[in-house]
């Protein structure tokens, strides 16, 4: 009887062994599941340029290819992931500098406490100074920063769209600061343009002039560039003279930290482009809505 009992206990303690990898092999096929979460940053402002705030994830209605999408997340005035791409091409030196140093602390003492920075400086190339620091570290990165050589801007931006890819917040955005035209890059503009889109993130592109309207030191296909990289994603063109820069920065921090992030698991998982729209419960036709119109599956 006792040895019957010890064989009916051994072959339930193989029989258990056996079932054990493939319990762990399901698991482990469930976790794998690839599901595409889409975050959209969209800024909300009247027809003054002022931020709406105080909305509600109910008070947005969001399609994705035309279907009715529900917001997995939703994400007001909370932190961001924020890449810098600075110039530092020898036209940078001087007064030049001297002004973009001093937006750069007024902008980070004033931003978001819990955002993340990470900063690229380029002129012959394309360089990773530091990923993902707290503001404090990225002032002393950035201050020690000294401007020479040539211009790989389109360069510079394949980095910092790769980058994205690595910060930790769903709320994200990239923010380019250069005085002029690239001529040192490898990669060329039909490269940038086809990599934007793909990275769901608000670009803020600024265009540094010498003096107001002096928009010549930008040829028309990089004057084409900074528009198309803001437009598509929904963050702001911008070319400030000297005098400005300071102004600037401080108009890209308040867009940031006013900044809806509406986040959910995309409904295809097929390869191709898929279109966003967002709209609001009220009455929006005074109302202006920023945000990143299309995104690609890869």
């Amino acid at each position: 009887m006792g040895l019957a009992r010890n064989r009916w206990l051994m072959l339930l303690l193989l029989m258990a062994l056996s079932c054990a990898p493939v319990r762990s092999q399901e698991a482990e096929e469930v976790i794998k599941v690839d599901i595409s979460l889409v975050t959209v940053n969209v800024s909300v402002t009247d027809a003054r340029g002022r931020h709406l705030s105080g909305l509600r994830a109910e008070d947005f209605l969001v399609t994705d290819e035309g279907d009715p999408v529900r917001l997995d997340f939703f994400n007001t005035q909370g932190s961001a992931s924020i890449i810098f791409v600075v110039d530092m091409s020898s036209s940078m030196r001087g007064e030049k500098w001297q002004r973009l140093k001093a937006g750069m602390k007024k902008f980070l003492t004033t931003a978001r406490e819990g955002n993340d920075y990470t900063l690229i400086a380029f002129s012959d190339a394309p360089q990773l100074i530091a990923s993902s620091i707290g503001a404090e570290e990225l002032w002393q990165k950035f201050s020690g920063l000294k401007p020479s050589g040539q211009t790989a801007l389109y360069d510079a931006l394949l980095l910092g769209l790769s980058a994205l890819e690595q910060v930790a917040q769903r709320h994200k955005a990239l923010v380019l600061l250069s005085d002029g035209q690239d001529n040192s890059s490898h990669a060329g503009l039909p490269h940038v343009q086809q990599e934007v889109l793909t990275h769901r993130a608000s670009i803020y592109t600024v265009g540094i002039l010498l003096h107001k309207h002096d928009l010549f030191v930008w040829e028309h296909d990089g004057r084409e560039l900074l528009n198309q990289l803001a437009a598509a994603t929904g963050g702001l063109v911008l070319f400030p003279a000297l005098e400005e820069i300071r102004g600037v920065l401080e108009t890209i921090n308040a867009d940031l930290s006013n900044q809806y992030s509406l986040s959910y698991y995309s409904p295809s998982r097929a390869p191709g482009w898929r279109r966003i729209q967002v709209n609001l419960t009220r009455d929006s036709s005074r109302l202006n809505l920023r945000y990143q119109q299309r995104y690609l599956i890869r």
